[in-house]
């Protein structure tokens, strides 16, 4: 697996302790620094580590420094990021389990070094269980999810029968629909239509090929947004022309 690491002068000890154990455990790291227990201000190590894991350079992160705390709010400003502060083998393990945390903070004044290199073996050992929990994590970076959309009008809008819609509100619909893009990240794919978007998980593959988490027909219409329901062969259709290029397997839940 490829590690990237970073942490501020709390964290220096504990993370070159890490690095031997990725070492030594057959990983590939790479170490944003800093270099020294020198005082430095932890956002400047630990955007690049989170950076370079929503492009995908790296399958996962780690970042350290005396709580955690700072450096997990620093990560988690990146989209497409899910960092768990951990304290513990249990929390490190249903971080992965629940979340598919592809970041851990750790912090080294909170823990023992024992304890810390016990988190970051499950951490990396513990898969994503998928299922529920995918439906979940799709949400995070949604800007509107189902519980935060009202079935309310707006003050100053009037209810409209979709039967007596005219046919340039139609026409002006279906032309916004043929209006998409699609962000092709390591670990996930977002399909966008305007500022409407809605993403797919993806297990990403070295030796075998990436597994795309869609949708099944039968949940599709009650747990995506509104605009998405209905379409769920056009929407397919489309993520699946783009991704013609990769090996991959869609795997329904």
């Amino acid at each position: 697996m490829k590690i990237t690491i970073g942490s501020d002068h709390a964290g220096y000890h504990y993370k070159e302790e890490i690095k031997q154990f990725l070492k030594e455990n057959g990983h590939e790291f790479h170490d944003f620094g800093t270099d020294s227990d020198d005082s430095v201000d932890y956002p400047l190590f630990v955007r690049p580590v989170a950076k370079a894991v929503a492009r995908g350079e790296y399958d996962r992160g780690i970042v350290l420094g005396g709580s955690g705390n700072g450096e997990a709010m620093v990560a988690n400003r990146i989209i497409g990021i899910r960092c768990a502060l951990c304290w513990s083998p249990e929390t490190a393990r249903f971080a992965r389990k629940h979340n598919d945390a592809n970041i851990l903070s750790l912090g080294a004044r909170m823990i023992s070094l024992k304890e810390a290199l016990e988190i970051v073996k499950v951490w990396l050992e513990t898969p994503f269980d998928g299922g529920r929990h995918l439906r979940r994590i799709n949400q995070i970076d949604q800007k509107k999810t189902l519980a935060g959309r009202s079935s309310r009008p707006k003050k100053d809008e009037k209810l409209v029968d979709k039967k007596k819609q005219s046919g340039p509100e139609e026409k002006s619909k279906k032309a916004r629909n043929d209006k998409y893009d699609l962000l092709i990240t390591f670990r996930y794919i977002k399909y966008m239509e305007g500022k409407d978007s809605i993403e797919f998980q993806v297990d990403p593959g070295l030796k075998r090929p990436s597994i795309i988490h869609i949708l099944s027909p039968e949940r599709w219409n009650s747990e995506l947004p509104e605009w998405a329901q209905n379409r769920r062969d056009e929407i397919l259709d489309r993520v699946k022309s783009k991704c013609a290029h990769m090996d991959c397997e869609w795997k329904e839940y």
